[in-house]
């Protein structure tokens, strides 16, 4: 029985999804991990009444060996993701097996008139809810601690994309332990099933998501082949923005029209006659500026489907003075790529310390008046943080 479940769990480390904002998830090891945690009367078998040290020690060596598989597939591990994982069950196994289901406190419950079955389940859910909230808590302070991120919005951004894939995480546990005691460990194929249709479904919208972006990236080069723009200077303005809107706790739904926006931010170079030397648009006229950032929002538009992103894009030349004095509505994203823009147009992409140095400087000269302190503030300690993974996202 033990075997059973160690061999769901391995295999589903295996199919791990990386979610939009980088965390990592593998809802199919998750669920046969609760499954086993909740687990109770097997058909044709003795109770499963195992302590907790039981399940933790089957659940971590699992977990372990599915990681060192990952390892020799030279895939990404993430030991603090597994060491989570474990905690999580742990919590959720202990949850079980102190609560009143038995006057003796232990996990030996029977489905009958005295307990009936949605009391049970309510039980497990409770359980498996736990587990996971802890799993995600621990995950979330992680991320925040590497890379010097707010915690708060780190854990919020974990709540909401972990939303997708907790419902189905919740009822499968429980669902396969309801199954158990009729169809014994035929339960375990058959309560992942729903999990596994799941996992395929946030797959899909993950790539979907990945490729739609990669696709924004590619247009975002246009400038660079044309001669417009140095190479690399989008996807770097796009990365720092990214990394700065974060530090400042942006929303995981406003990240993704911010990136958007930061490839694209120099798309109006097109329509110039003659390239800006190095495409530094910071050393531009205002209206020069003010004329490239619509031009870029007019293409962008003629999508139909961008129509924040051309928004951002047509802000981001706004000073700051206009927020200060005049009370003029400029979005923190817009002030962020102008910020991101300037670091990397003064620093001309390099990242040694003369450069960061002699950039910063230049910006700071603007301060409060081309651009809002609390950005520069997030850019200052973004040129210390560890490097970020794809799309921005550690």
């Amino acid at each position: 029985m033990l075997a059973a479940f160690a061999v769901a769990i391995v295999i589903g480390e295996q199919l791990r999804i990386q979610m939009p904002s980088g965390r990592v998830t593998a809802p199919v090891s998750t669920a046969s991990a609760i499954a086993l945690a909740v687990l109770g009367p097997l058909d044709g078998k003795p109770m499963f009444d195992v302590p907790v040290g039981i399940v933790a020690l089957v659940v971590a060596a699992s977990l372990v060996l599915g990681a060192l598989l990952r390892l020799v597939r030279h895939l990404h591990v993430g030991w603090y993701v597994v060491a989570a994982r474990t905690v999580g069950v742990v919590v959720t196994a202990a949850f079980l097996r102190a609560a009143p289901l038995e006057g003796s406190g232990r996990w030996s419950w029977e489905i009958d008139h005295a307990r009936p079955a949605w009391v049970v389940a309510v039980v497990m859910l409770g359980a498996a809810a736990a587990g996971l909230f802890v799993e995600i808590l621990l995950t979330g302070f992680v991320r925040a601690q590497r890379h010097g991120l707010p915690v708060a919005s780190t854990l919020s951004e974990e709540l909401e994309e972990a939303q997708a894939l907790t419902l189905g995480l919740l009822a499968a546990g429980p669902l396969v332990a309801f199954l158990a005691p009729e169809v014994g460990l035929l339960a375990l194929p058959l309560g992942l099933l729903p999990m596994v249709l799941t996992y395929i479904a946030v797959r899909r919208y993950t790539t979907n998501r990945e490729t739609y972006r990669q696709t924004i990236a590619t247009l975002s080069r246009l400038t660079e082949v044309a001669g417009y723009t140095p190479e690399g200077h989008a996807a770097r303005v796009a990365k720092r923005s990214v990394t700065i809107a974060r530090s400042m706790g942006l929303r995981a739904e406003d990240l993704q029209d911010l990136e958007y926006a930061a490839l694209l931010h120099d798309l109006g170079q097109v329509g110039l006659r003659s390239p800006i030397p190095d495409g530094a648009t910071v050393l531009a006229a205002p209206d020069d500026q003010r004329r490239i950032a619509s031009e870029g929002a007019r293409i962008v538009r003629r999508t139909e489907v961008l129509g924040r992103v051309a928004d951002l894009m047509e802000r981001q030349t706004t000073p700051f003075r206009h927020v200060r004095e005049w009370g003029e509505k400029v979005p923190l994203e817009s002030r962020i790529i102008k910020v991101a823009n300037a670091f990397d147009d003064y620093s001309h992409g390099r990242t040694d310390h003369t450069s960061v140095e002699a950039a910063l400087e230049r910006i700071h000269l603007g301060l409060g008046y081309e651009y809002d302190p609390e950005v520069v503030e997030a850019l200052i300690r973004s040129v210390s943080l560890p490097a970020s993974g794809p799309n921005g996202m550690s």
